[in-house]
Formats: structure tokens, sequence, C-alpha cells
């Protein structure tokens, strides 16, 4: 009778066990339920449809962007690689190759048909370039970012021509267009990476109208219109709208792992190309409760994110510090592996909120980045203004308000007034950059690394020659 009940209590607790476990199950999947039933509530988008709102065909320039890329691949088959490397040594700061001249106007000359159609596509308010149709959400691609950045490029060096001919108002013409292509990308939805790609060709129309503008002046009316397209482009609401979109597809992710996804190709994805490495997580927990653990987690944190992002810049650094100490504490902590008999044995249950969540640190410093860029050439153009009106250019900025400027520029990085000081002959403007160090606009920070844009020590700098 002993063993009879013995066995008894076993089997209650047994079931017990699994009615929490199946209670656990239920509830994980009601909370994912909820979450985006309070999305949705809010206004925010959780599908991709949300994202892509039906465009008008007579306001869609898709079908000229791909003509243009079409053209510009053309052509580059028309000339050899030292020809068409030309334009891009003939626009950097430092050429790392000689180049003639004489190739640099070869190149344009074999470009003028696509920039012509490339221009009449920015003419479209709207664009629909990616394929967000694949079955696999994780394989969406880009393909028109690298040309996008050709033609960013064929502009700058356009413009760096019409400079050298002498036509300053329409070299910054040709600037004004990389800055048209910037904003209109943000209309379109394309993750984080769309982003720093805006801020990449963004950086090109920068450095350009440096060489542009330095040393040589253009009309009011071209400082006016340059003034209005640098202030078209709201640089936090197409980050908000970058991070939102990184929301949605975790979402849309979560989704196909839970109803297409195999635990095998799970495991797959969640130790990458290492066949003697076993995740006993993804082999012993059950898929979908790991799927929607590592959903709601991604979500939670990308929440918080975006209501920083829509503060806006100067960011509020100490609580993204405070963010990603707590994601890197409770998420993306080192994995102990135990090796046994050449196989390694490992317990991640968090591998895919790391494969869905970049370093998000560093995409508010490149943001910031990219508001130091805005800001300074609005200065910059300000400042021009006021010299064609007054006959000198002022001792602070703080005179360019109201009539130039409608509030003293704010540095994105310190929330300090931007620097400034007046030379003998011109000016220089600067941020102290990702520093946080004020060099007094005399150490020159450096771009290198990913996308151009990580930032060694010194100040974000803009020197005016005249």
């Amino acid at each position: 009778m002993r063993q009879w009940g013995r066995a008894t209590w076993i089997f209650v607790l047994l079931l017990l066990a699994l009615a929490s476990y199946k209670l656990w199950q239920v509830s994980l999947t009601r909370q994912l339920e909820q979450e985006l039933q309070r999305l949705q509530k809010l206004g925010e988008p959780t599908k991709i449809e949300d994202l892509l709102p039906t465009v008008t065909p007579r306001r869609d320039g898709t079908l000229f962007y791909q003509l243009a890329i079409a053209q510009l691949d053309m052509a580059k088959r028309q000339l050899s690689y030292p020809v068409w490397d030309s334009v891009y040594q003939f626009i950097a700061s430092e050429p790392t190759r000689p180049y003639k001249l004489a190739d640099v106007q070869r190149t344009l000359q074999a470009s003028q048909l696509a920039l012509q159609t490339f221009r009449k596509a920015l003419s479209f308010p709207h664009m629909r370039m990616t394929d967000w149709s694949v079955e696999n959400p994780m394989s969406v691609m880009f393909p028109h970012f690298p040309k996008f950045r050709e033609f960013a490029r064929l502009l700058a060096a356009e413009g760096k021509w019409r400079k050298q001919k002498g036509d300053i108002d329409s070299a910054v013409e040709s600037h004004m267009t990389i800055l048209k292509l910037v904003r209109r990308m943000g209309d379109e939805p394309s993750l984080v990476t769309g982003f720093l790609v805006q801020g990449t060709i963004y950086k090109i129309a920068y450095g350009g109208l440096q060489q542009v503008l330095s040393d040589a002046d253009a009309s009011p009316q071209t400082y006016r219109s340059l003034m209005a397209e640098l202030n078209s482009w709201d640089i936090d609401r197409d980050l908000v709208r970058a991070i939102q979109s990184e929301r949605v597809i975790v979402i849309t992710i979560c989704k196909w792992m839970r109803e297409k996804v195999s635990r095998k190709m799970l495991h797959k994805l969640s130790v990458g190309e290492q066949p003697f490495r076993v995740n006993l997580a993804v082999s012993l927990k059950p898929k979908d409760a790991l799927i929607i653990q590592n959903g709601l987690r991604t979500l939670e944190h990308q929440n918080a994110i975006i209501a920083i992002a829509r503060k806006g810049a100067p960011y509020d650094w100490e609580a993204i510090k405070q963010l990603e100490e707590r994601w890197k504490r409770e998420v993306d902590q080192p994995v102990k592996r135990v090796n046994l008999s050449g196989v390694e044995l490992m317990w991640e249950e968090n591998a895919i909120a790391k494969i869905l969540t970049p370093i998000f640190s560093s995409i508010f410093q490149k943001a910031a980045t990219y508001h130091a860029m805005q800001r300074i050439v609005q200065t910059m153009a300000a400042l021009r203004l006021y010299r064609y009106e007054r006959g000198h250019y002022p001792e602070t900025l703080q005179e360019l308000v109201p009539k130039f400027l409608p509030s003293t520029p704010i540095d994105p990085f310190d929330g300090k007034p931007m620097r400034y000081k007046r030379l003998q002959r011109g000016f220089k403007i600067w941020s102290v950059g990702r520093d946080m160090k004020d060099h007094d606009g005399s150490v020159r920070g450096k771009w290198h690394g990913a996308y151009g844009l990580d930032w060694a020590e010194g100040d974000i700098i803009w020197v005016i020659k005249k």
C-alpha cells in the first residue's frame, strides 16, 4: 500500500509539473499577444504592411530609380575600372591613387543619362525599392544601397567639377541633389541598415560641400535653398522609423520561426557554422516558448530604445548606457561551454535575441554625428547670409537669431551651443564629437571603420577661409 501511495504522489506531482509547464507556455503566448495588441492600440506598426502605405503610381519613382540604376550599370561597362575609379579619387580629401582629370570628365559624361534619370526619380515623393515578400524575412536584401552611394559620389564629383568651372551655385545644386536622396530614402522602411546608409550618403554631401564652399561663395538664394533642403531631413524621425522597422522585423521573424523553422534549423541559427557545437537550450526547451521568450525580451529592449530616440538629440547617453548594460547583464552574457569528446555543449537560450538586436549605442552616436554635420552646414549657410547683409561675420552665433536661425544651434553630443570662432579671414564651427571633449576645433576627428562613421578622438570641424 505504501508503494502505491508513493507512486500516486509521484504521478500527481508529475501531472502538476506538466500542468504548470503548459500554463507557462500559454502565459508566454498570451504575453506576446497582449504586447502586440498594446502596440496596435498605440498606433505602432506591427506588420510590414503598416510600414508600407499604398502609393499611387503618380507618386512612386521606383521605375525611374530602376531605370537609372540600369543606365548606371551600362555606363560602367563602357569604361575601365581605373577610369571609373578616377571619380572617387577626385572627390576624396586624401586620394589613395593618382587620377587624370580627363578620366573624371569621361566618367561624368558617360553617367549623364543615368544622373538625369536619377534626378527625375527624386522628383517623386516615394520609392518602393525593397522586396519584402520573401518567405524568409531574414533574407530581405537592399541591393539598391550600393547603387545609391555610387550616385551620391557621382553627384559630388559633378559638383566639384562645376566648381572648377567657376559655377558655385550649380556645384551646390549637385550636393543638394544628394541631400534630397537622403530625404527620399527615409520614405521606405529599411531597418537600421538603411538609416546608416542614409548617413553615409549624407557624409558624402557634407564632405563635398566642404570642398566647394570652404574657399568659395555661393549666392544668397543658393544658401537659402541649401538651408531649406537641410531642414527637410528629419533625422530623429527616420531613426525612430528605422528602429520601428527593426521591431516589426523581429515580430515577423519570430512568427516565421514558429511556423516554418524546424528545430534543426533553429539550432543552426543559434550556433552558426559550428558542426561540433550543441546548444542544449534549443534541443531541450519547447521551440515556441524559446522563440517567444527571445521575441519578448527583444521587443522590451526596442521599446525603451524608441522612447529615447523620440526625445531627439542630444540623446540621453546615460539612459542608453544603462539599457545596454542591462541587456549585456540579462541577455548578451558570455556563454560557458563544456567540451565533451570533441563536442562543445552550451546552454544559450538568448541566441535569437542576440542575432536580432544591434548595438544601439553605436547607432545613436552615428545619429548624433549626422545631426552635427547638419547643424554645422546650416550654421555655415546662416553665417554667409549674415555676412551678405552686414558685410562681416558675427562675433557669436547668438547674433544669427532669430533672423538667420530660429535658435542657437546645439551640439548634439553634449547639449551645449555649437562652438564657433571668427577668424581673421572666415570662421570655424565645430562639435565636440563622440569623445565629448572640446579640442577648440584644433584636432579633427577622422571617420573610419564600418560605414566610414566610426569616430577617432577629435572634433567635427568646418573651417571657412573666405
